[in-house]
């Protein structure tokens, strides 16, 4: 029910079941409800297309409504420019937060790459297998020490005799399914250690939701920072009685991105325990 209600929202804006003179307004992307990010690009932790979720680096689902109706309402309001600036700052500096993070998860996972060498892959199926192969060697070595302490010399023989041959069919599996395998590597995109040597494992990683998700929040980060750049310059007067707004913005910004962080790293402590 509540995955209906979020798709109709998202669709037709919360008001679609309001009075008609809510749904003709033309301004409701200003409620506090809405979300900002969703207005001027996209939001990475949006709940119905979270790239993070079920991921070591899940920052939560954001709750606000991310209606495609409200988006269309605020491109094409004339008050747009307006709010579109404010709306953008606060969205870079929020997607600049999660690439610091990301940085930092790269610069860490960068220790623990592997180097190349050989692996042992055994199916699931082949490796029941190995197991029953085991345990009937097991048995005939112990059927081999009864029959020797009986005196059965030549029926202990031919019981040692068999478990060898198991355990030779083992170390032949295992000889096939060994393989060597390419240096791992982490990427600077999103942080994931993968194989570029290997074909179907880095290309798993370059479909996965973390890497798209990085890739769009990259991409986003360096066309704000090129659009702030290509803003015409404030009067003197004008930056001047900014200035004290925006210095209180960005430490608000620089808390709200200190508490996600600390909230972060709190869920990762439980998952480990």
């Amino acid at each position: 029910m509540d995955d209906a209600r979020k798709l109709l929202d998202s669709l037709m804006g919360p008001s679609r079941d309001k009075d008609m003179k809510e749904q003709k307004r033309s301004d409701g992307w200003k409620e506090r409800n809405v979300c900002k990010r969703f207005l001027v690009g996209f939001c990475p932790n949006d709940s119905q297309d979270n790239w993070f979720k079920n991921t070591r680096r899940d920052i939560g689902s954001c709750t606000k409504v991310h209606s495609v109706a409200l988006k269309q309402q605020f491109e094409q309001h004339p008050d747009r420019e307006k709010y579109q600036t404010d709306y953008e700052k606060d969205f870079l500096d929020y997607l600049e937060g999660l690439i610091h993070e990301a940085d930092q998860w790269i610069s860490r996972e960068r220790k623990n790459c592997k180097g190349a060498g050989v692996e042992t892959r055994i199916p699931p199926n082949l490796k029941q297998t190995i197991d029953r192969m085991k345990e009937q060697a097991e048995d005939l070595m112990k059927k081999a020490e009864d029959l020797a302490e009986s005196g059965d010399v030549a029926g202990s023989k031919r019981m040692v005799d068999e478990s060898g041959r198991l355990k030779q069919d083992i170390e032949e599996i295992r000889a096939t399914h060994t393989v060597e395998v390419a240096a791992e590597e982490v990427c600077d995109i999103c942080g994931v250690r993968c194989q570029p040597g290997e074909a179907a494992d880095f290309q798993a990683h370059l479909d996965g939701k973390l890497h798209e998700g990085y890739t769009r929040i990259r991409e986003k980060v360096k066309e704000l920072r090129e659009k702030v750049r290509a803003a015409p310059e404030k009067p003197q007067a004008e930056r001047r009685a900014s200035a004290g707004a925006e210095a209180k913005d960005r430490e608000r910004r620089r808390s709200r991105s200190r508490s996600r962080r600390r909230g972060s790293r709190s869920r990762e402590r439980r998952r480990r325990r």
